[in-house]
């Protein structure tokens, strides 16, 4: 349910919000598609949605269609670099103040977004102005990323007026714990399904972008191939996956990123290199989603990935590695995850060796999904964290308002 009208003392009265999702660019990834989705959800409902990027970026390169009625904004108008784009924010900011200002919420997505956050703040507060309120989603819980780089999202995030985890783990637990009067919330991803795969689309794939001989059993993941997702633990999960059954299987990881070179390397250490494809950037997910048996994922506690929902919406069955070492699987997780690639590697096995158990797991993970990861559930979250950032923050202006003077 909608609970608010855009808040007295904007600069626009209107019936519904009016939220910028700001991001880098809109490529190819789990933050962009929470983006979209989120983004076109809004709009749906009469909200005034836009997203602002660093640059232009080829529609073709979106996850997801951009539904017409959202805005689309750039920091530098024509494809570049983007670093170039970020260096220019301040100056962005002192040309669009006053389109900034009119909006309720702006809500932040990835590093360079968070630093835009940060500067939008500063300037809220050297205008005095209300609004707009700035929200972030913290989307690299449990990523394999060092302490300082911990360390200076934490500094960002400490300032904003609300930020979103779609996850939990011990650092950003004691994060939280440290300031029990910010404004935080764990708000799992959601999706809009894809379309259902179409017959062909997997064999089309197969023949076009790998080696994999027809007919063969495929495990696979889609995503970027970067370091903080870890793709070295799937390779060597699927190398003790293919000793512990003695099958010849094979291994797609379908995405483009700078450990590629490095996981061809693995897998030849390994013994495994004619088992393992890399067929690149994925444009299409209908593909390689058609040809997967079984879908490798990497899970942080109980929550997942963009891709990993897009698989079991697609009906296969999904088992994770866990980044949280910590973490046990509970009676009620959906998707069965393990923090040693050998753990992982012998429950594949066993799901390999029995097709009535692969089938029945697919059957109730996507009841699963269909349940409780749709993008409504994900976007009556956002409302009600909107509203909540959107009340403490009129509350503490006029609290200050009513201060006497000195």
């Amino acid at each position: 349910m909608r609970l608010r009208a855009t808040f007295p003392g904007s600069l626009d009265a209107g019936p519904f919000m009016k939220i910028v999702h700001v991001i880098p660019a809109l490529a190819r990834g789990g933050a962009e598609g929470v983006v979209i989705d989120l983004a076109n959800h809004a709009v749906g409902l009469g909200d005034d949605v836009a997203i602002l990027c660093a640059v232009p970026t080829d529609p073709g390169l979106h996850s997801r269609p951009v539904r017409p009625e959202v805005e689309l904004r750039y920091l530098a108008p024509a494809r570049g670099s983007s670093r170039a784009a970020y260096a220019s924010m301040p100056l962005w900011l002192a040309r669009n103040h006053s389109w900034l200002f009119r909006q309720d919420v702006i809500h932040c997505h990835l590093t360079p977004a968070s630093i835009f956050g940060t500067l939008v703040q500063g300037l809220r507060s050297t205008r005095g102005d209300r609004l707009p309120v700035v929200v972030e989603t913290y989307h690299a819980v449990g990523a394999a990323i060092s302490g300082a780089q911990k360390a200076f999202h934490a500094a960002l995030l400490s300032q904003r007026d609300a930020v979103a985890f779609m996850a939990e783990d011990s650092y950003w637990a004691r994060f939280r714990q440290a300031r029990p009067e910010g404004l935080f919330r764990t708000i799992p991803n959601g999706i809009v399904p894809l379309p259902a795969i179409s017959a062909g689309a997997g064999e089309s794939y197969r023949k076009s972008n790998t080696r994999i001989p027809r007919g063969a059993m495929v495990i696979g993941s889609i995503g970027r191939l970067v370091p903080a997702r870890r793709p070295d633990l799937l390779v060597e999960a699927f190398a003790k996956l293919v000793r512990i059954t003695g099958k010849r299987l094979h291994l797609l990881l379908a995405g483009e990123g700078p450990e590629r070179n490095r996981l061809v390397a693995q897998a030849q250490a390994l013994g495994v290199a004619e088992l393992v494809h890399l067929p690149g950037l994925v444009l299409d997910r209908e593909g390689p989603l058609g040809l997967i048996d079984l879908y490798l994922t990497v899970n942080v506690g109980p929550v997942t990935g963009i891709a990993a929902l897009e698989a079991s919406f697609a009906g296969l069955p999904v088992i994770a590695l866990q980044f949280r070492r910590d973490y046990r699987n509970g009676a009620c997780d959906w998707i069965p995850s393990y923090a040693d690639p050998a753990a992982l590697a012998k429950r594949a096995a066993e799901l390999i060796g029995d097709e009535s158990r692969l089938r029945e797991l697919a059957v109730s993970q996507g009841a699963f999904a269909q349940a409780h990861h749709g993008v409504e559930s994900m976007a009556r979250a956002y409302d009600e964290l909107y509203d909540a950032a959107l009340d403490r923050r009129f509350e503490a202006v006029d609290a200050r308002r009513r201060r006497p003077s000195r």
